[in-house]
């Protein structure tokens, strides 16, 4: 079994197209910065009517809970929340165990 983290992103209005690659760049950085990380994969929303207005999406895979939180707490990881911070509305962060 391994554990995928899906974070899903609101932009705000007045963040540009530049603000939302540095912001994709940073999320696959962790992947080379937080070795927990087993794959990282982001993506843009296609149109889905009951998709609640979210822009952007990341999957995070790990082998185990134990190394999921240990990316929580990474400097990597708070220094990218940080980062992204200003640029978001909202967020959801779903952690789901999927059988492999």
């Amino acid at each position: 079994m391994t554990i995928h983290h899906i974070v899903l992103y609101k932009l705000l209005p007045e963040a540009t197209e530049e603000n939302l690659e540095s912001i994709k760049n940073e999320v696959r950085l962790l992947g080379v910065k937080i070795p927990q990380i087993k794959e990282v994969k982001v993506g843009h929303s296609i149109f889905n009517p009951l998709g609640q207005g979210f822009d952007d999406g990341v999957i995070f895979v790990f082998d185990n809970e134990d190394d999921l939180n240990a990316y929580r707490v990474h400097e990597a990881h708070i220094s990218y929340q940080q980062f992204s911070g200003p640029y978001l509305k909202d967020k959801l962060i779903f952690d789901i165990e999927v059988d492999d």
